[in-house]
């Protein structure tokens, strides 16, 4: 059950994801990283090639699921360590609950980009 939600907020936080992508302080291995499991995720979900076939009861498509929940929350674990790591985003946890707050930082004599 805890996998699923993890699935469930990784597919709310794909700005998260853009973002990390974007970012130029994230190293090329992170970014290959996330961009083999994604790519990965998708081929096997496409792929008439599974661990379970299909014919065998309908479980099939339970090894689908099992496999792109594990990958949506390995790359939730990603964003988490992005966002505690970079400053865009401060993250809190308690009691099972996060609380994202978004703050920037700037120069003193910046006068709001004027």
């Amino acid at each position: 059950m805890e996998k699923l939600r993890g699935a469930i907020s990784f597919l709310k936080r794909i700005d998260v994801l853009y973002r990390l992508m974007q970012d130029r302080r994230v190293s090329r291995f992170k970014k290959a990283k996330i961009i083999g499991l994604l790519s990965f995720a998708f081929v096997y979900f496409v792929s008439p090639l599974d661990l379970l076939p299909e014919v065998v009861l309908g479980l099939g498509i339970v090894d689908d699921a099992v496999i792109l929940t594990f990958i949506a929350s390995v790359l939730n674990g990603e964003l988490d360590k992005y966002l505690q790591g970079y400053g865009d985003y401060k993250v809190k946890k308690s009691d099972g609950v996060i609380e994202v707050e978004s703050y920037s930082i700037s120069d003193e004599d910046d006068k709001g980009g004027q």
